[in-house]
């Protein structure tokens, strides 16, 4: 789905998630238009940003922190499904402090209560490892928090140091995403693009489809999504 990042309006529909379907609409548009595109936000998907790059080589890159914190999100996760196997060998359990608050690991440390903080405290204590990956974790969104590029670099310092003093191969492998994306991190800091415009239009694609009890011909749903954006009624 491309979708306008001023009006929210989308542009068009294509069948397909592959970089291919990015590529094909895009060199399908004129020569002056993609030209004039000067920002696509993206989520961390390699093979658009390769389309993109390749088909719009004027335009910069924003990647969506949301994916970003949320692939941070997930090297916690996988860090506390290890610790429990090599501590307790089987899987969480309720009785396990770090399982039943396994939801405030990946919360912003600044909208929890007191209560929540003493609990996340608590897991914290009882596993080193869990300590050093959520520490990681709230690095990288200080990372995302930055206002400009001098403020980016320094927090940048500070990722890379916590990641290099770590053997956890879940730390490095995040790392190693945030080098390759980092240049769209940059423009994101620059610029704060988000495709939350995108993921709003998709959620109303997804609802349509509920509703028509899914579509068989993508012609068709293509259409309907249109009109409805653009506050048509077909004749």
């Amino acid at each position: 789905m491309f979708t306008d990042l001023d009006t929210g309006k989308i542009l068009d529909i294509v069948d397909g998630r592959r970089g291919a379907a990015v590529k094909k609409w895009l060199k399908s548009r004129p020569r002056y238009w993609r030209q004039r595109v000067q920002y696509v936000a993206i989520d961390m998907s390699s093979e658009f940003r390769k389309a993109v790059r390749e088909n719009l080589p004027r335009a910069k890159i924003s990647v969506d922190h949301f994916h970003v914190i949320q692939r941070a999100n997930l090297m916690i996760t996988q860090v506390r499904r290890r610790r429990s196997h090599e501590v307790f060998d089987r899987r969480g359990r309720v009785s396990d402090p770090a399982y039943k608050y396994r939801k405030l690991l990946t919360c912003n440390l600044e909208n929890l209560s007191i209560k929540q903080v003493e609990r996340l405290k608590l897991i914290l204590e009882s596993d080193p490892e869990l300590g050093v990956i959520y520490g990681i974790k709230e690095h990288v969104r200080q990372l995302l928090n930055a206002t400009d590029v001098h403020e980016f670099q320094a927090r940048w310092a500070v990722v890379e140091k916590s990641v290099k003093a770590t053997k956890m191969v879940e730390a490095k492998s995040l790392f190693r995403t945030l080098t390759a994306w980092r240049r769209e991190l940059l423009v994101f800091v620059r610029t704060r693009l988000t495709n939350a415009r995108s993921e709003a239009a998709n959620l109303t694609a997804k609802n349509l489809k509920r509703i028509g009890r899914g579509y068989r011909n993508h012609d068709h749903y293509r259409v309907r999504i249109l009109l409805y954006r653009a506050g048509l009624r077909p004749c």
